[in-house]
């Protein structure tokens, strides 16, 4: 058995294991609740510029809850994770309307069967995620949504790290127990990436997030110490990655599979999406 296989089996028990509901189904008013769908809240933008799609999440396996957001907005949606224990139980709850298990690289559907995929802090944790990136374009009709870390290294990148390291205790951020290797979006790589699979357009918008595990219950409204010091944390970083002194430490980004209306762009940019066109191979079709 090769070390993918066994990537996906560790992958596989893990999902199967004992874990708490997300703090979206039990504890919506939390910090923790708060920052996912902030993270979620870039989608907003899309459901502008392409109402009425039918969307799909690949590697949802904490039950289900990106679906269960955009499902609480009237999206269409079916949620895909390695394994749909969780994902049966989330159905059957009510907190989704559709489900199925899906291997991010091997995806059992027809070219073309949804129109969005959106992928979510999962994409840097699939043992290759190049090929799980061609395999959601090929599933998708528009195009693909990715909610992830990125890799843009400025000066004061390895302070951060440290801080981590000294205030959550956070000491291996390269691999995890899976043996993945945690990858990290660098948007020039992906426009490489894309442009190879004949992508047109992507879109980028960057934020920072601040997370300590004993401020996650804290309520996110009114004046407490998790707000407080949950606030401060994404302020500082928004400084300094302004003064271009700290890389962006999540982003998303929207590839779209072929060019998109004016009435797109527009919606995008005034959510302050940066709109990138990609070169097109002159010698297709020659």
């Amino acid at each position: 058995m090769d070390q993918i296989e066994k990537s996906y089996q560790r992958q596989a028990a893990s999902e199967l294991q004992e874990e708490p509901l997300p703090s979206r189904f039990t504890d919506p008013h939390s910090i923790d609740n708060w920052r996912h769908t902030r993270m979620l809240d870039l989608v907003k933008a899309i459901w502008d510029a392409f109402p009425a799609c039918r969307w799909m999440t690949v590697g949802d396996g904490r039950y289900g809850s990106d679906a269960a957001y955009l499902h609480a907005h009237g999206i269409d949606v079916i949620a895909t994770s390695l394994t749909d224990d969780r994902l049966k139980y989330a159905k059957e709850q009510g907190f989704i309307p559709a489900y199925r298990a899906e291997n991010a690289e091997r995806i059992s559907l027809p070219d073309d069967a949804c129109d969005f995929i959106l992928c979510k802090e999962a994409y840097h944790h699939f043992p290759r995620p190049p090929i799980a990136l061609y395999e959601m374009l090929r599933v998708s009709r528009v195009g693909v949504v990715l909610i992830e870390p990125i890799d843009d290294p400025k000066i004061l990148d390895g302070v951060k790290r440290m801080l981590k390291t000294m205030l959550r205790g956070d000491r291996e951020q390269r691999f995890e127990p899976s043996g993945n290797y945690l990858y990290r979006l660098n948007i020039r790589e992906l426009e490489k990436l894309i442009t190879a699979a004949g992508g047109e357009v992507l879109a980028f918008k960057g934020l920072n997030d601040f997370y300590h595990s004993r401020l996650a219950e804290y309520a996110a409204t009114g004046f407490n110490l998790g707000t407080v010091i949950t606030r401060i944390g994404i302020w500082v970083q928004n400084i300094l990655t302004r003064a271009h002194l700290l890389g962006l430490g999540l982003g998303c980004v929207i590839i779209f599979k072929g060019k998109i209306s004016p009435k797109a762009r527009h919606a995008l940019r005034a959510a302050r999406f940066k709109i990138i066109d990609l070169p097109r191979n002159p010698y297709v079709g020659a």
